[in-house]
């Protein structure tokens, strides 16, 4: 029993992602020392506080990344995240200046675009759950590729080709979400402890309530769950709601990130990063299983390759991404693998049991 216990643990992802990290580590560590043994000086990026502050680029769409764990949960797609996040902000530039021309400024102005903001986002999520669960004959990534393309044409539309640009004090708070703050004698991006306590929540929510086991549910038969009693149209729509209020989050902290400028084109592909980071993280496109640690994990070991293949190594940003594409492939097959061992050895067993019992 305790073997079976011992074989199930280090079977778990959330293992395979720690073993994946520590490799990293050892293999960038080495690089340095050989670097050193060289004659050359000794970089000395690779350690706690500068993984930390190097993972400030991908904590731009951590939030993002939440959302779409749930809708991957249940065996769904949503490729419209990016430009939901999109709208989302441009809606925000609009409305900041609509407010400042009328005569409300300051912070009542800034928190009243946030609120449209979040808002939009929540909207763009609603329609994509509203469509996903009426026209059931549709698979989710055509529809959300579609509602991607109206929601980016509807951020056109707006502004155009124009830049918002914002330079009053007010606005310019935005800007102090992408800075660092200091924790525990480490300079952290103040995003970090912020996603942390949402990522908690998430985590409570899909593994501790059964709300959450119903969503997994969901991912592993829809139809079996729907019979059971549970609310499956209910659930999709306001995950879907949820992953676009995620979106919108990550647009206010791209704002932060991006010198409060905004344009209809920004945040393409952001999409691609939040599937990647949730797939990395353990979530399946067939829905049912995954892990909030693993998704953590996960954007952990983007930020540690970024640093040490981009500055130990010398490669570029584009070798980086094809870099996270190779984990990809190799996180899509060694679960299948290891689900072949597992079904290997659980026929072993059977079989031995009934050798035992004749």
């Amino acid at each position: 029993m305790k073997k079976n216990k011992l074989v199930s643990l280090l079977t778990r992802w959330e293992v395979f992602l720690i073993i994946l990290l520590a490799l990293m580590c050892l293999v960038f560590n080495l690089q340095d020392a050989t670097r050193v043994a060289s004659g050359e000086a000794r970089r000395d990026v690779f350690n706690v506080a500068n993984v930390v502050r190097s993972m400030r680029p991908y904590m731009l769409y951590s939030f993002m990344t939440l959302g779409m764990m749930l809708i991957l949960a249940m065996g769904d797609m949503d490729i419209s995240v990016g430009a939901a996040a999109t709208l989302s902000v441009v809606v925000l530039g609009v409305t900041y200046n609509a407010l400042t021309t009328a005569g409300l400024i300051g912070l009542p102005a800034l928190i009243l675009s946030l609120a449209a903001c979040l808002l939009v986002g929540s909207l763009c999520g609603a329609l994509n759950g509203f469509l996903v669960t009426r026209f059931k004959e549709l698979f989710p990534m055509i529809i959300t590729l579609a509602t991607q393309l109206f929601f980016r044409g509807f951020s056109y539309l707006l502004i155009g080709g124009q830049t918002l640009t914002f330079d009053d004090e007010t606005f310019d708070l935005l800007k102090e979400l992408n800075s660092l703050t200091d924790m525990f004698g480490i300079k952290v991006p103040v995003m970090l402890p912020i996603f942390l306590v949402v990522a908690l929540v998430f985590y409570f929510w899909l593994h501790l309530t059964g709300n959450g086991r119903k969503i997994f549910a969901i991912g592993t038969n829809a139809i079996a769950t729907q019979y059971s009693g549970v609310r499956v149209d209910f659930i999709k729509f306001w995950c879907f709601v949820v992953a676009g209020l995620m979106s919108a989050v990550t647009g206010v902290f791209f704002v932060g990130a991006t010198s409060s400028s905004i344009k209809a084109d920004i945040m393409d592909g952001y999409h691609m990063y939040a599937i990647a980071a949730a797939i990395l993280g353990g979530f399946s496109t067939d829905g049912g299983k995954g892990s909030v640690i693993g998704a953590i994990l996960s954007l952990i070991i983007f930020a540690v390759m970024k640093i040490g293949l981009g500055t130990l190594f010398g490669f570029a940003d584009s070798a980086v991404n094809l870099s996270v594409g190779i984990i990809l492939i190799l996180s899509v097959l060694l679960p299948n693998m290891v689900n072949k061992w597992r079904d290997a050895l659980r026929v072993r067993r059977r079989r031995s049991e009934v050798s035992k019992a004749a």
